[in-house]
Formats: structure tokens, C-alpha cells, sequence
């Protein structure tokens, strides 16, 4: 009996034992959950109770349990960066929500901090940018973009903005952090950049077309000048042709009145005694008038040709021609002369020859000394004219098969001084002339002339002009 009591007893201290030790595991596990909920309490009333610009926690229910976001200390300095930052900044879970936004996105609303904190992103949106934003929000995998929106205001404005968005994870819960850049000013800048660089355009397009007509009343003034200097070359033109006009007027009248009077005495002699007159002197006086009309129209032929080679000299004009076409002129002209005598013209100039020279003065230089030729050229004779460059000079030749000339002769050839076109033509018979009136030609460009010649074998006569203008002149 003893034995089952104290069996009892001690089967009873057991159960007490493990009794005291579950009722005190029970104890502590209840004093456990009541400090967990005045820390509950107290977060509740800390959120409930103080100013939200100085939470320092946000509890979001997520699924079935409560997270906690606690400020660190490490975290301050940063989020008073964002704080006075002059852009929004806006923290969002994945449904939009807002859990973080600054003070300048409130003001940017126009709504308290606290009124912004907790509700949809999208009700910040304009209508115009909700569908993209919405789009935008709900993609998955989106990490980081940017994008124009237009944020509207609790007063019914609407702010075009840049959101810079960005994918965060925060203790293991997927955040998106917008970062958002006011474009009002940027998009004011630009419509004024727009416009100034508008009226800039405007006033180049003026600049333009005033310089345009600048340089059209340039170009009258100086069309005017050109024009008014060519009215004073035709009126010092014309003032020197009627000069010109009274000197040959002049020569005329001295030189061809003394022949003319002694024709008509001539031919007045025989008017009146005609009848009395034999015919031996019939015949006389009327040979003495053919001589004497035949002299006078020499003369006046002298006459013309003195006048045309004064006025060429008053009117020297030397610019830089081609040769060979000037050649091929004069040939062209005195073909009939030389064809008469089956004389052959051989032109032998190569074409890229130039001459500078007054043309004028070049034809009649040509002429009088391949006309001579001509004349002094037998039968089926040829004369041949070449033409070679010497440096800065071009050396003409004129040859020809003709009855040539005496030392004597060549050395007098363009020696004799002109007094009057009467006495020389008297005093030379009419040859030289010519021949003088061409070297003053040649003189006059630049050039210089001289003649190779054998009797009974033919002459040369060489000339030469610059071959391009001077630089002296």
C-alpha cells in the first residue's frame, strides 16, 4: 500500500512538474504577443497622431501581413535631397499606389502631402496622356524609360512634364521610382527661340533683298557710267571725225586745186581755139588733158588713202587678234590683182598665232606690202607669207619671186620725210609712200620692219608686232 501511494505521489509531482513548465511556456508566449501589440498600438497611433512631414515609418499591408519601411540614418541625407529637389518625385507599388511623393509633387498638384500619399498615380494623369501612362504602368518587365506627360492639377490645369521612370526593388517588395522634370519653361524657351528665330529669318530675308537691290542699282549706276563713258568716246569721236573732216577738207582743196585749175585751163584753151587749132595740136592739148586728168585722180587716190590712214592713227585701238584670218582678208581681197598675173597666194600661218595689234592698222600693213608684191612679181610667179614666235614677238615674212631689189634702193626704201603727199608723189613717182605709211604703222605697235632682196631674184619683206600687250604700255 505504501508502495502505490508513493507510486501516486510521485506519478502527481510529475504531472505537476510538467504542468508548472507548460503553464510558464504558455506565460511567456502570451506576454510575447501582448508586447507585439502595443508596438502595434503605438505604430498606429504615431502614424494617426503626428505631422506626416515626419514619419519616419509607413506600415503597408501586403498579402496577409503588415510591412514596415523604416527610415536609417545612412537614408537622411538623401531624402533631404529629394525633399528640396525642384522636381517631383513619386514612389509607386505595382497597382499605382502612391507610398512616397515630395513636396514638390504635392505643390505641383496643388494638394497637402498627406492627401497625395495612398492614392492612385493615375488620378494625377491628364486623360490626353492616361491611356500610355496606364499601358505603362502595367507592362511587366518595364525597368526604365522616358516619357512625356501632361499632369493635371487639383485646379484643372494641365503641366506638361518629363517622366523619367525607374524599376527598384525595396525589401523585396518591386517599387517603380518616377522622377518628374517640369517641360513648361524648356517648351516656353523654345516657342521664344521659335519666334526670334523667325523674325531673324525675316530680317536676313530683308538684308537679302535689299543687298540684291543694292547690287542691281550697282550695277545700273555703273551701266549708266559705261553708258555716259561711251557718249563722251562717240562725242570726242565725232569732235575729232569733224576735225578729221576739216583737214582733209583742207588737204583736199590745197593739193587738188593747182591740177584741177590747170585741167580746166586745158580743156578751156581748146573749147575756144578748136576750131582754129590744127590737128596736131588738137591732139596735143588733148593728150596734155589725159595726162593731167590722169595725174589728179592718182592724186586723189593718194588723197583718200592719207585721210583713212590719219583717221586709223587718231583712232589706234591694239587689242590681241588672230593672224591667220587677217591673212586670209587681204588675200580674199587682192585674189583678182594676183589671179590677173597668175600670180599664187600661199598663206602659211598657223592658226594659233596671235598679234597684238590695231586691226585697222594690221589689214592696211598687210595690204600695201603684199600689193606691192603683186606689182612687182612677174608672171606665175608666188609669194608666200609665214609666220614664226620669237619670245614675247611674232616675226612676219612676206616673200615673194618678183624682179627684187638694189642695195641702194632697200637703204633709201623707208627713209624719205614726208612734207607734202604733192611734192613726194612728184620727187617719187608714187612708190614709197606706201611703204612709209607701213612702217609708222608697225612703229606705232610696237614693231619694226626691214627687206632682204637680190635683183632678178625676189624680195622679203620681215615685220614684227608683240605678241601680247606690253607691259609697259
Amino acid at each position: 500500500m505504501a508502495l502505490f501511494i508513493n507510486l501516486i505521489l510521485n506519478l502527481m509531482t510529475k504531472n505537476n512538474k510538467e504542468h508548472l513548465e507548460e503553464t510558464e511556456k504558455l506565460h511567456n508566449e502570451i506576454e510575447a504577443l501582448h508586447q507585439q501589440l502595443i508596438e502595434a498600438r503605438e505604430s498606429v497611433e504615431a502614424i494617426k497622431t503626428i505631422k506626416i512631414e515626419t514619419i519616419d515609418a509607413l506600415v503597408v499591408r501586403h498579402e496577409k501581413d503588415l510591412k514596415v519601411y523604416t527610415e536609417k540614418t545612412a537614408d537622411k541625407p538623401y531624402r533631404i535631397l529629394i525633399e528640396k529637389m525642384h522636381e517631383g518625385a513619386v514612389t509607386l507599388n505595382k497597382d499605382g499606389t502612391i507610398l512616397y511623393c515630395n513636396s514638390y509633387f504635392a505643390n505641383l498638384v496643388k494638394l497637402p502631402l498627406q492627401n497625395v500619399i495612398g492614392t492612385k498615380f493615375e488620378n494625377f494623369i491628364d486623360k490626353s496622356s492616361k491611356e500610355n501612362i496606364e499601358a505603362i504602368l502595367t507592362e511587366d518587365g518595364v525597368t526604365a524609360l522616358k516619357e512625356e506627360v501632361f499632369i493635371k492639377t487639383s485646379d484643372r490645369r494641365k503641366i506638361r512634364m518629363l517622366m523619367t521612370l525607374n524599376t527598384l526593388t525595396l525589401d523585396n517588395i518591386l517599387v517603380l521610382s518616377i522622377i518628374l522634370t517640369d517641360l513648361t519653361v524648356q517648351y516656353e524657351n523654345q516657342e521664344i527661340l521659335k519666334r526670334r528665330t523667325k523674325q531673324l529669318e525675316e530680317k536676313n530675308q530683308e538684308l537679302v533683298e535689299a543687298f540684291k537691290e543694292l547690287i542691281f542699282q550697282t550695277a545700273e549706276k555703273e551701266k549708266r557710267g559705261k553708258e555716259l563713258i561711251i557718249a563722251k568716246t562717240e562725242v570726242k569721236e565725232l569732235v575729232g571725225l569733224n576735225t578729221h573732216k576739216e583737214s582733209v577738207l583742207a588737204t583736199l582743196s590745197h593739193d587738188l586745186r593747182s591740177p584741177l585749175a590747170g585741167i580746166i585751163g586745158i580743156a578751156d584753151a581748146l573749147k575756144e581755139n578748136y576750131e582754129t587749132l590744127d590737128h596736131g595740136e588738137v591732139i596735143k592739148l588733148i593728150d596734155l588733158l589725159y595726162k593731167a586728168s590722169i595725174d589728179e585722180l592718182g592724186m586723189l587716190d593718194y588723197l583718200v588713202e592719207w585721210a583713212r590712214i590719219k583717221y586709223a592713227l587718231e583712232a589706234f585701238s591694239p587689242k590681241e587678234i588672230e593672224l591667220v584670218q587677217y591673212v586670209k582678208k587681204v588675200f580674199y581681197t587682192l585674189n583678182e590683182n594676183a589671179a590677173a598675173k597668175n600670180i599664187h597666194l600661199y598663206n602659211e600661218v598657223e592658226e594659233d598665232i596671235h598679234v597684238f595689234a590695231d586691226e585697222k592698222m594690221l589689214l592696211s600693213i598687210l595690204q600695201n606690202i603684199i600689193s606691192n608684191s603683186i606689182k612687182y612679181t612677174l608672171a606665175e610667179g608666188k609669194i608666200t607669207l609665214i609666220a614664226k614666235r620669237n619670245e614675247d614677238k611674232i616675226t612676219v615674212e612676206i616673200k615673194d619671186t618678183g624682179i627684187g631689189m638694189s642695195k641702194e634702193i632697200i637703204e633709201k626704201l623707208f627713209t624719205p620725210q614726208i612734207r607734202s603727199l604733192s611734192s613726194t608723189r612728184k620727187e617719187n613717182k608714187g612708190a614709197g609712200i606706201g611703204l612709209l605709211l607701213v612702217k609708222g604703222f608697225l612703229e606705232t605697235n610696237g614693231g619694226e620692219i626691214w627687206v632682204e632682196s637680190l635683183e632678178g631674184e625676189g624680195s622679203s619683206f620681215y615685220f614684227t608686232l608683240p605678241a601680247k600687250k606690253p607691259l609697259d604700255k
